[in-house]
């Protein structure tokens, strides 16, 4: 940690504002009272502070009660273990909530013995963006467990010719390199080879504008190399700061690699049964639209299968829902299997499942149709607890026709060619 005391303070202060996380210091007097030397403007907004608190002033004069109990406990903590101290904090500001991590840092005196800290140096970072996406996951499937951010911000800072200067704990853990090992090598060393062309020519255009200072609110996503070699996609904020006459760019990096995880998990469950593992219903709807479009551009055949599990009802009352459950995912299963890559196999509700088969003709997919009943007749082989009895399965099919043809109308004449074969006996194929 730099010695905050041998900085000159306009140094401090515009390094303080560029820095794209909330900003608080105190001074921590011999009897543990924390007084305020400084906040910089996004701490300031954060905790809805109208103007800079004066120099001195205690954390009762300008917090409110229960964030002050909060910075207490903090500093409890921190002066007791003499190390970094990490928490979440939960704010509500005009009826909206916030959630901020802080980060409470020592600075010890020099010289003195015991480990006497003379002052906290506290950053805050905004983390609503990824609590909302958390519980957005939970209302999806409230079986998706909690997740809990734990990502810190790394802050790196490089000089004109992209020699690391700053390289704090939190870029240690996110990179996987110490400190001293780092500071005064090129950035490189922390980007993946593909990364850097892009990344100089950046850092090149950002220098040469005419803008000196400016917070870190211009968001780009890059990726990072770690010292295993490991590549993670980042978000990184980036500022230029005069340091002696010298440019010097500052960037805090997060590690985005749970939130894209997230999304991807929400893009998922946005298209998947979660059953089978099928595809569901909206997202088989949203292929066979686009399917049925390049039908009407190009006339190429397309079919639609639509499958109904003969006398489920009885199975679930004679067996239980489990042994049901097992029966569709078997089932599921013979259809993925029997599903070209461009096929569409998916659950449409209950019991019904459906198969998209574009560029096939109806006589191909009866072919199809026929080989699915087949290897249905062998579903109970692999559920032991409904013995021998055979699942058959009713299909209805049925292929796109003329310009008019939609989604619906293929459905509808697939369900309807489906009930004439439940209607002649089950365990049929009939075509509409």
């Amino acid at each position: 940690m730099p010695n905050l005391s041998t900085a000159g303070s306009a140094d401090i202060a515009e390094f303080f504002e560029a820095v794209g996380a909330g900003i608080i210091v105190f001074d921590v007097s011999k009897n543990q009272i924390l007084s305020l030397v400084c906040t910089n403007k996004i701490y300031r907004s954060m905790h809805n502070i109208a103007d800079e608190p004066a120099a001195g002033s205690l954390i009762h004069d300008f917090l409110p009660r229960y964030i002050q109990k909060h910075y207490r406990r903090q500093f409890l903590q921190c002066s007791q273990s003499l190390s970094t101290v990490d928490h979440e904090l939960a704010m509500e500001i005009s009826g909206t909530s916030y959630w901020y991590r802080v980060r409470m840092v020592p600075v010890f005196a020099e010289g003195t013995e015991g480990g006497h800290i003379a002052r906290i140096f506290a950053t805050c970072v905004d983390i609503s963006e990824q609590k909302q996406l958390q519980s957005e996951l939970d209302i999806v499937n409230s079986r998706l467990e909690a997740i809990v951010d734990s990502t810190y911000d790394a802050i790196v800072s490089i000089d004109e010719q992209h020699n690391i200067k700053t390289f704090n704990q939190a870029a240690e853990e996110l990179f996987g390199h110490d400190r001293v090992q780092v500071i005064g090598k090129n950035l490189n060393i922390l980007l993946p080879e593909q990364a850097r062309p892009e990344h100089a020519n950046h850092i090149t255009s950002f220098r040469k504008s005419p803008v000196q200072a400016r917070p870190m609110d211009a968001r780009v996503e890059v990726s990072g190399l770690r010292r295993d070699s490991t590549v993670f996609p980042a978000e990184v904020s980036i500022a230029k700061i005069m340091v002696h006459g010298e440019i010097e760019f500052t960037a805090v990096v997060r590690d985005v690699s749970t939130k894209l995880r997230l999304l991807e998990e929400l893009q998922l469950r946005a298209t998947t049964d979660l059953l089978t593992g099928l595809s569901n219903r909206r997202h088989l709807i949203e292929v066979a639209e686009a399917e049925i479009a390049r039908c009407q551009r190009y006339d190429h055949p397309v079919s639609l299968l639509l499958l109904d599990v003969d006398d489920f009802k009885s199975i679930n009352d004679t067996y239980g829902h489990a042994v049901g459950d097992l029966a569709l995912q078997s089932i599921a299963a013979e259809m993925e299997k029997m599903a070209r890559k461009l096929d569409i196999a998916a659950r449409w509700g209950g019991e019904e499942f459906c198969l998209l088969l574009p560029e096939t003709s109806v006589e191909n997919a009866r072919i199809v149709a026929e080989r699915l009943l087949e290897s249905i007749h062998g579903v109970h082989t692999r559920i032991p607890e409904i013995g021998t009895r055979v699942v058959t399965a009713s299909i209805g099919l049925t292929s796109y026709c003329h310009g008019n043809d939609s989604v619906d109308m293929l459905v509808s004449r697939a369900d309807q060619a489906m009930y004439a074969a439940k209607n002649s006996g089950k365990n049929k194929i009939c075509l509409q």
